[in-house]
């Protein structure tokens, strides 16, 4: 029998819809044909959504792939570490360049950990809502491994999306176990945020036997629109499609 094709859903009320797995770019290597053929074989397989980040080094393997299926049906999400409302227009019009597309769908702070970072930001959160005001950003979210971070976002209506920490032995969480981390999750999807997740393989920390289940861990939870998980090769690609099939199908 056929699998279905991974399923997409809207994230949250941003309206793009993206797939339940989604393609974690940070991870590819320097070679920007190679990148983009991955993630090419990504789209073929079902996967629309691209997380990628101005530190990541991957915008120019994100264009390439674009140039050859087209830019309608993929969601892109890149990041910015960027603290002043300057730094962050900065980093809004180098992605738009450097990914060769008129908006970004989704453009994030990047990382961050406390609330006084949070706080320290407001002036690039507010420039990056300015940009969506002005048609160069589609969606502005927050990356976090803070609970208590999440916790403020749910006071933050400007905000539409965040990407947050689902692994199942609670690496990457700074402030909260995982129960604890979900419970925050769940608010923020039932507020009508768009919420994917990270981390699911501890960036590399899980390896051999355990990834199945880690992913699988992941994939089930009821409150993420997407995970996103690195991938590097073709074989890697197919075995967490696999996967999710297996879970989801």
């Amino acid at each position: 029998m056929k699998r279905p094709p991974i399923e997409r859903l809207e994230l949250g009320r941003t309206g793009l819809k993206v797939s339940r797995l989604a393609f974690g770019t940070g991870y590819l290597a320097d070679r920007v044909g190679a990148g983009a053929r991955l993630l090419t074989e990504a789209y073929d397989a079902g996967v629309n959504f691209w997380d990628t980040s101005d530190d990541y080094g991957t915008h120019a393997h994100v264009r390439r792939a674009l140039k050859e299926i087209g830019r309608d049906d993929v969601v892109v999400a890149t990041k910015t570490y960027a603290a002043t409302a300057t730094g962050a227009r900065r980093s809004v019009t180098k992605a738009l360049k450097e990914l060769g597309v008129g908006a970004v769908d989704l453009f994030l702070l990047h990382a961050v950990d406390s609330v006084d970072e949070l706080e320290a930001k407001q002036p690039a959160l507010a420039a990056l809502v300015q940009a969506r005001e002005a048609g160069r950003v589609r969606a502005v979210g927050v990356s976090s491994h803070s609970r208590e971070v999440l916790r403020r976002l749910l006071d933050l209506p400007h905000v539409d999306v965040a990407l947050v920490v689902v692994n199942k032995t609670g690496a990457w969480m700074k402030d909260a176990r995982p129960r604890d981390m979900l419970a925050v999750i769940r608010q923020l999807y039932r507020s009508g945020r768009g919420v994917y997740g990270m981390k699911a393989l501890g960036s590399g920390q899980v390896t051999g036997a355990e990834i199945g289940p880690a992913l699988r861990w992941a994939f089930r939870l009821p409150y993420v629109h997407s995970v996103c998980v690195g991938m590097t090769t073709a074989e890697e690609l197919r075995a967490n499609v696999a996967l999710w099939q297996a879970c989801r199908g």
